[in-house]
């Protein structure tokens, strides 16, 4: 375990939220003693950008971090110039043999996604590069295409302990069997679904992952697959069509990543929506109705939250296949 690793969880333990018996708590244990359902909860976003700090992350990890302003207002003015862009911090306790830091370039789509990497000398670097070009898969700048997948494990115990107390172990134990692969990283979203596993370039979000739930995600995500269980939706899409996705992957039995493309959405009534996909290689259309309803339980959104409060959860109302086109 890094210096850093280790201020990390010591952190995790301090100025704990009190509930009203003035008992500790983890919002993550919180979230899966309720039985809250994480489904359609993944954080959207179509370019993410991935930059190795391989220093310590405040709570704002690149506003707070040591990058010069001018890097700074580079990643600002890129998030604001490619649409549903986001900037995370990246980094791993692996040996180095480059000294250059690496920036990933993810483009998360329904199909054909891609990573490209490129290494920077010095941060200031940065500067030369046209990262919308290289998201559009226009100009690599001199990249590389990564052919494997890169795996992201929340570990950022200075945004919220749960991060720390559940990411780090996660971390080291896919470390064996994602190697280069895998990496910590700044703030994803959820922190009540941690350990929040992440797997790019589709940028499927998983939640509440165990060592051997992140092993078996790994092994699934590799033979193109989506494992079962805490799988908290697709970064590409919106809420509702990220839980009428994995809705129709349990109804159906579909496992693929790439088994459906998504087609059209509508409104079916009031916090509700009809969901239609394609499935690949099958003339078969899935159309499933959703609705997102506030929970009766109530929760710590996050273990900085000072009240509990309802959380939205998304239920299937319908659903229904065919061979033909469905009624529109």
């Amino acid at each position: 375990m890094t210096r850093d690793e280790e201020v990390d969880v010591a952190r995790a333990g301090e100025g704990d939220l009190k509930r009203p018996d003035d008992a500790r708590f983890f919002c993550s244990e919180l979230s899966r003693r309720s039985g809250e359902s994480s489904v359609g909860t993944a954080s959207t976003g179509a370019v993410w950008l991935l930059l190795e700090y391989p220093h310590g992350w405040g709570r704002n990890a690149v506003e707070q971090s040591a990058l010069a302003p001018e890097v700074k207002q580079f990643f600002r003015d890129t998030t604001a110039r490619i649409r549903h862009s986001r900037v995370l911090l990246v980094k791993t306790d692996r040996g180095r043999t480059d000294a250059r830091m690496n920036l990933f370039v993810v483009r998360c789509r329904e199909r054909s996604p891609f990573v490209v990497r490129l290494r920077l000398e010095k941060y200031e670097d940065v500067l030369g590069h046209d990262l919308a070009a290289v998201a559009s898969g226009r100009d690599t700048h001199g990249g590389e295409a990564c052919d494997g997948p890169l795996f992201l494990v929340c570990t950022h115990g200075r945004r919220d302990k749960c991060c720390a107390k559940f990411g780090i172990p996660l971390y080291n134990s896919l470390r064996e069997v994602a190697g280069d692969a895998v990496w910590q990283s700044s703030h994803v979203g959820g922190d009540r679904f941690a350990g929040n596993l992440v797997c790019f370039p589709h940028g499927l979000f998983f939640a509440h992952t165990t060592a051997e739930a992140g092993r078996r995600v790994v092994e699934e995500y590799r033979a193109g697959r989506v494992a079962p269980g805490e799988f908290r939706g697709r970064a590409c899409y919106s809420h509702f069509i990220q839980a009428a996705e994995a809705f129709v992957r349990e109804e159906a039995g579909l496992a693929g990543v790439e088994a459906l493309r998504f087609l059209a959405a509508e409104p079916a009534h009031a916090d509700a929506w009809r969901v239609r996909f394609a499935e690949r290689g099958a003339r078969r259309l899935h159309e499933a109705t959703v609705a997102r309803r506030m929970s009766d339980f109530h929760n710590h959104i996050t273990c900085h939250a000072t009240e509990p409060a309802p959380v939205p959860q998304f239920a299937l109302e319908d659903y229904k296949a065919s061979t033909e086109p469905l009624n529109q």
